[in-house]
């Protein structure tokens, strides 16, 4: 058969299955073997809902955390901690959320420890109006910070991650319900990354342009067998680049004070592996007894001391008509 022959056959096909009340069209590109059948698919305010009704029982964490960061260095990947089984955890996870609006920034901190010493501490502190990022011991301390109300516009450089986009990875932090004003999420399915999934695309205003803009994607299991829970999270950048991929596995209870029955609890990830797009840089964190009795949101601020160097990410950014406040 010659090439001709071949291509007027495979057009003949696709006419066929283009025709009206044809259904040969959706058989021949959808997965049959690989993903559910397109009839299960549930609107995303039902995805929001059920995610929601999760995380909503959730006001507060306390968390016991295993952390191994790598980063490149000369070529060579070197590390600190350890996931390890037998590791003793060397750092703390804290979040309270905004008790007023839940689609607010929480107060947040990741804590690194070394031999009982904190080494890095990353968070938010709502109180106070920033993020930050600090890092090192005596002469070689650093603090990276910025205002909350500027996270995400441009001209904002120089963190390796947004504080205020880590607690989505968590999998208890509220999605927006209404879908008709921004911060809204927008849902499409992914049938060709070797996991089906619900991908919810959360779109807010970017703070200075006012322009929407893809903050980052939610994924979740799309399965007959599986539940309907967030496996990964793709960050994205001021310009809407994907930069960062979470993915979260390992799903267990979370310790409430106040419910008695805790194998109806809420749920989240407790192994989560974070990685940088194309810089070798990644951070791998397991967490352990989770409950809400034992943090204090103060907390989440930055370390009382002083610092070798200081460096304001968000120096120079202002809203328009506003002083560099």
């Amino acid at each position: 058969m010659t090439v001709r022959r071949l291509a007027a056959g495979a057009m003949g096909v696709l006419a066929m299955a283009a025709a009206p009340g044809c259904e040969c069209l959706s058989k021949l590109i959808w997965p049959p073997e690989t993903c559910p059948a397109a009839e299960t698919i549930v609107p995303v305010s039902q995805v929001v809902a059920e995610y929601n009704a999760n995380a909503s029982r959730v006001d507060q964490l306390w968390a016991k955390a295993k952390i191994e960061v790598t980063v490149p260095r000369l070529g060579i990947p070197l590390s600190w901690g350890s996931t390890r089984p037998e590791a003793e955890p060397n750092g703390l996870l804290m979040l309270f959320k905004n008790d007023r609006d839940r689609l607010a920034p929480s107060d947040f901190c990741l804590i690194g420890r070394d031999t009982g010493i904190d080494v890095f501490k990353i968070g938010c502190d709502t109180k106070r109006g920033i993020y930050y990022f600090w890092f090192g011991m005596g002469e070689e301390s650093t603090l990276m910070w910025g205002r909350i109300r500027y996270a995400g516009a441009p001209g904002v450089k120089g963190l390796p991650i947004d504080p205020l986009q880590v607690p989505s990875v968590l999998g208890i932090c509220e999605l927006p319900g209404d879908l008709s004003t921004p911060p809204i999420v927008a849902q499409t399915m992914d049938l060709t990354s070797g996991r089906c999934a619900y991908v919810l695309t959360y779109i807010d205003r970017q703070p200075v342009t006012n322009r929407l803009l893809a903050r980052r994607e939610v994924y979740f299991d799309w399965s007959e067998t599986r539940p309907r829970r967030p496996f990964m999270v793709k960050l994205f950048d001021d310009r809407g680049v994907r930069v960062m991929t979470a993915k979260m596995t390992d799903y267990a209870r979370i310790r409430l004070a106040d419910d008695e029955d805790q194998a109806t609890g809420p749920d989240m990830p407790t192994d989560i592996r974070i990685s940088w797009h194309g810089q070798g840089t990644s951070v791998h964190i397991v967490l352990d007894r989770m409950n809400d009795a034992k943090g204090m949101r103060e907390g989440c601020k930055p370390p009382d001391q002083s610092f070798k160097k200081i460096i304001q990410v968000d120096r120079g950014v202002t809203a328009p008509g506003a002083g560099n406040r």
